[in-house]
């Protein structure tokens, strides 16, 4: 995974909104003085900007009872553990079937090479910025509580 723009990603998702950052003056110059660099920021804006569903050009949008078959190059990214996870999202519906096109799409985009899979904790990340910068705010909030639900100090 491309850690430089993951961590610029993370950066502006705890502190800003992703959905306002980008037009936020000051945004650019907060990240400068973190220490990423220019191209990095662009970068992660542009990230930022394909995971609005205005942002992607799927030819149909998926059917909510689709099966989605991996393409061999995805497989070699998104291991079973993270394709599983995928589906176990769709099921409890926090992803919807558009949604989950915009995650695939961009953990894709953060893998520097087909030989790099994501790793869970990303996937997660990749998650909760698509739903957030789609204004998923129900759906946002139960990955949310999924997450906390599964960390380890958590009270069952």
């Amino acid at each position: 995974m491309n850690e430089n723009l993951l961590d610029v990603l993370l950066y502006l998702f705890e502190n800003f909104s992703l959905t306002e950052a980008e037009h936020a003056a000051n945004v650019r110059d907060d990240l400068g003085d973190a220490g990423f660099f220019p191209d990095e920021i662009d970068d992660a804006f542009a990230w930022i900007r394909a995971t609005q569903p205005e942002g992607q050009a799927l030819a149909l949008s998926p059917s909510a009872d689709a099966i989605r078959v991996y393409a061999e190059h995805e497989t070699r990214v998104l291991d079973a553990e993270c394709r599983g996870y995928i589906a176990r999202l769709e099921q409890c519906g926090v992803l919807s079937a558009t949604a989950r096109e915009i995650v695939i799409d961009r953990l894709m985009a953060l893998a520097e090479d087909e030989s790099e899979g994501a790793e869970i904790e990303q996937l997660k990340w990749v998650v909760m910025m698509v739903l957030s910068s789609g204004g998923e705010d129900q759906a946002y909030a139960h990955m949310e509580s999924l997450i906390h639900a599964e960390s380890p100090g958590a009270s069952h």
